[in-house]
């Protein structure tokens, strides 16, 4: 039962999914290599720690239902469609266990840019760690994201980018002017097919370019976090998990920044995140040890 890749890349499209969402669904198709879709080889596919997760569990949800709805088309026998039919996907249980992001320090953000090659990686640092963004919507930040005309009008102030977030959702992200300012010499010393081109994907975009790219960010940012110092390696040279540098870490320092040191409120730090709920923002939240420790000193 092998399945073409084009026809369940079609099927998915024709759900009208988001990009993310079929490239994410083509990776685990690409993943579960078994000629039938039974109990037995839903099991064997799962064993694979790397599969555990929500993604590959809708995928298998959308591969199931797929099977079903066109086995004429696929020409599976009946035998095969009934045991797709009786598969159960096994449910995620329990609660997901919760690391805590240990933030960095404001001056860190300085350090790690010394330690970033070029303009356009030191910009992904200052953009992901200033407005933020997740790594979604770093990469997705077109030349017509900015607003430069209403920034023009008083390159002292802030400027907007819009941007979008989990379920492609809208949101702007205020960016600090100086950042605007060398954003603006980035683009206009590099050559751009349209304003409506992404400043950090540069080709065309295929269906693996996305991912490809957002690796090589993590990577080249991983490496500046063990050269400046900021991530600890063991004895046997390998980075400890809580050190290591991350887009999610730039995010969740910002915002520990803003509340610790900026004083800003929850609601403030809210909007700044583009969270729907200031329960999401909560989790943002750090006391200082040092104040703490202050204050059951008195």
């Amino acid at each position: 039962m092998r399945i073409a890749i084009d026809k369940f890349e079609e099927w998915l499209r024709n759900k009208n999914l988001k990009e993310r969402s079929i490239e994410n669904y083509i990776y685990y198709f690409n993943k579960f290599i078994y000629d039938v879709f039974t109990q037995e080889t839903i099991s064997k596919f799962l064993s694979d720690k790397t599969n555990r997760n929500s993604v590959a569990r809708s995928f298998l949800r959308n591969f199931k239902k797929f099977l079903i709805v066109n086995y004429k088309e696929l020409k599976l026998t009946p035998e095969a469609r009934i045991k797709a039919v009786e598969v159960e996907l096994p449910k995620l249980t329990g609660r997901t266990k919760k690391t805590l992001v240990k933030p960095l320090k404001h001056e860190d953000i300085a350090l790690l840019e010394s330690f970033l090659e070029t303009e356009k990686l030191k910009l992904q640092l200052l953009i992901s760690y200033y407005c933020a963004l997740r790594l979604g919507e770093l990469l997705k930040i077109k030349i017509v994201s900015f607003d430069w005309k209403d920034w023009g009008k008083d390159t002292t102030k802030m400027g907007e980018c819009r941007v979008f977030g989990k379920g492609d959702k809208e949101g702007i992200a205020l960016v600090p002017s100086n950042i605007m300012r060398r954003v603006a010499k980035y683009i206009k010393s590099n050559s751009f097919a349209s304003l409506n081109a992404k400043i950090f994907i540069t080709e065309p975009k295929d269906s693996y370019n996305f991912k490809n790219k957002s690796r090589l960010w993590q990577i080249r940012l991983r490496e500046a976090g063990i050269k400046s110092g900021i991530t600890t390696l063991d004895e046997k040279g390998k980075a400890i998990s809580g050190t290591i540098v991350h887009p999610h870490r730039l995010r969740h320092s910002y915002a520990s920044y803003l509340l610790n040191e900026k004083n800003l409120n929850l609601k403030q730090v809210q909007e700044v995140l583009r969270h729907t709920s200031l329960q999401s923002t909560q989790i943002y939240t750090h006391i200082n040890k040092e104040d703490l420790k202050k204050a059951l000193s008195r």
